[in-house]
């Protein structure tokens, strides 16, 4: 399949309203080993005479905390932010961008951002998808609205993608023309909400993706 149902290692940290652009960043996740059980005594032995005793081990010190590595801010181009990272896995490139407003203000939501990714050494350019910031049931419809036009993408975890590269394709042609894009989706737990983007600066992020994740 070609789309890319998660993005490894990369995770949003905030993209505030108005799609100001802030830090993208990319956690690391430590690989640390639990420790084995402590040392019990073997109770059929006498104690040592207290001068005999060895003094107890300083505990080990708590590993280091896991460094964050951001990924770069290759362009602000209007509402939306291009980002790339160089890893061992090869080049992932993405134009990000976050909701102009969001409905209902009540709702308890993570970051919500709109994604369109290009995986280079997989082969995968301008995936669609949407972080809907709440866990939504398996194959539950998003639609987007813009220019007259409707699209479908299906939910996976928290976000949601196009089944068929030539519905992102219609939909990145549909976004292109600009104006505003409306997202809507239901929450696994029945919240409906709407979200509204600006489409200013998303075609020429597009283009940027093109120039760095050839």
């Amino acid at each position: 399949m070609r789309r890319r149902l998660t993005l490894p290692l990369l995770s949003v940290a905030a993209l505030s309203s108005g799609a100001t652009a802030q830090q993208v960043q990319v956690q690391q996740i430590p690989q640390t080993l639990p420790q084995g059980p402590s040392a019990v005594p073997n109770p059929t032995q006498p104690p040592r005479p207290a001068a005999q005793r060895k003094p107890k081990p300083k505990p080990a010190p708590k590993p280091a905390s896991v460094p964050e590595v951001k990924a770069k801010l290759v362009e602000k181009v209007g509402d939306w932010n291009v980002f790339l990272h160089d890893s061992r896995e090869g080049r992932i490139c993405f134009a990000a961008s976050a909701p102009t407003d969001m409905l209902p203000k009540t709702a308890k939501r993570t970051s919500v951002i709109f994604y369109v990714s290009s995986w280079q050494t997989d082969g995968i350019y301008n995936e669609v998808s949407v972080r809907q910031g709440y866990a939504m049931k398996a194959n539950a419809q998003t639609t987007i609205t813009l220019g007259g036009q409707s699209f479908a993408l299906y939910a996976l975890g928290d976000k949601a993608y196009a089944r068929d590269p030539a519905v992102e394709r219609r939909l990145l042609s549909a976004m292109a023309m600009g104006g505003p894009m409306t997202v809507k989706a239901t929450s696994a737990r029945g919240t409906a909400t709407t979200d509204q983007y600006s489409l200013e600066g998303a075609s020429a992020a597009v283009q940027k993706l093109r120039e760095i994740c050839p």
